[in-house]
């Protein structure tokens, strides 16, 4: 019998770049998003998918280049990871009103986190499409594949990883002790926003796994969404497709952590030099890389002021005339 560490529902989702009229290809998408919504609780993680693409499977086995990582984006309850999925529309200097369209559904799935061969694993199967088309080609979304997974220790530099890190508290951090990765014994690893994955694929038959998962997805009811309101055209026909929704264009409310995909609502300058100014407005300096980008999210940053702080080198920060220059250096 598998030991499941977590049974529930997978969504994948992808954003579109802004102003991109038509996607034809992954060039136009600019985020590729996976949901997991557990059985078992009342709330649901969405990761962010490091190369916008699902690490490639070969004829049944892991690749050299299968591995990818992925980060928690967010975390709440399900109908909040719905809200950060919509439309946005904020305010720039230089180019004006601008509007992102809302992630689009294109896949969704029952997964199982369990153990196996000393390593866990992370395995799905699709129930909508019924047959993967281009835009899962695209994605590298299979019907159903499983992957060697494990959690990155956040104390320790991985390269080609994201410098942020989870909060994580101190009985989980000392599950960690000298190792880079960690196999997910304990869903609570999960749970925390900037918590990273690595994933290595591992197998397109779930026959491989000796596993078989059972069930219906409920994308749109489980998310709160109105699925009269949601292009589908991916989710049920394999087609890309476009954004058509309107956004709202609202000032945050409260103090939510992340920035401009956080249920449409953001306002805060382009990747200007003075938008980089206003998205770090209270960071106290000096600063590292990831404290710059913490600040700016919590600023309600757009999706293009956090891509260029991203960009930055990964050095202290002593000044603002020192994150003007880092920013003309990456121009």
């Amino acid at each position: 019998m598998k030991d499941y560490v977590e049974k529930g529902d997978i969504y994948f989702f992808y954003r579109p770049k802004v102003n991109t009229p038509r996607v034809e290809n992954i060039e136009d998408v600019q985020r590729l998003y996976l949901v997991l919504a557990p059985d078992d609780k009342d709330t649901a993680r969405l990761f962010l998918v490091g190369k916008k693409r699902m690490p490639e499977i070969s004829h049944g086995k892991p690749s050299s280049t299968a591995r990818e990582w992925m980060m928690n984006d967010m975390i709440g309850k399900p109908t909040n990871i719905g809200e950060a999925l919509a439309p946005l529309e904020y305010a720039t200097k230089t180019r004006g009103e601008q509007e992102q369209g809302e992630a689009i559904p294109v896949g969704e799935g029952r997964y199982a986190i369990f153990e196996r061969h000393n390593s866990s694993r992370l395995a799905y199967r699709l129930t909508n499409p019924t047959k993967p088309g281009k835009a899962q080609a695209e994605l590298g979304i299979l019907a159903e594949a499983s992957y060697i997974i494990s959690v990155r220790n956040p104390s320790l530099d991985v390269p080609g990883f994201p410098d942020a890190k989870p909060n994580y508290p101190k009985r989980l951090i000392e599950k960690f002790a000298d190792k880079r990765w960690l196999d997910i014994d304990d869903s609570g690893l999960l749970d925390y926003e900037d918590a990273q994955l690595l994933l290595i694929g591992a197998h397109d038959n779930l026959a491989e796994e000796q596993i078989s998962i059972t069930g219906k997805a409920a994308l749109f009811k489980t998310l709160g969404l109105k699925k009269r309101e949601w292009p589908n055209e991916a989710l049920e026909g394999g087609e890309l497709t476009e954004p058509h929704m309107q956004p709202e264009a609202k000032e945050p409310e409260g103090d939510r952590s992340k920035g401009g995909e956080r249920g449409g609502k953001a306002a805060t300058d382009s990747a200007s030099a003075a938008g980089i100014t206003k998205a770090l407005k209270g960071i106290d300096l000096p600063s590292s890389k990831a404290d710059l980008i913490k600040q700016a999210k919590t600023n309600h940053a757009t999706d293009d002021v956090i891509d260029v702080l991203k960009e930055f080198p990964s050095r202290k920060y002593a000044t603002m005339a020192d994150i003007q220059k880092a920013l003309g250096e990456i121009r």
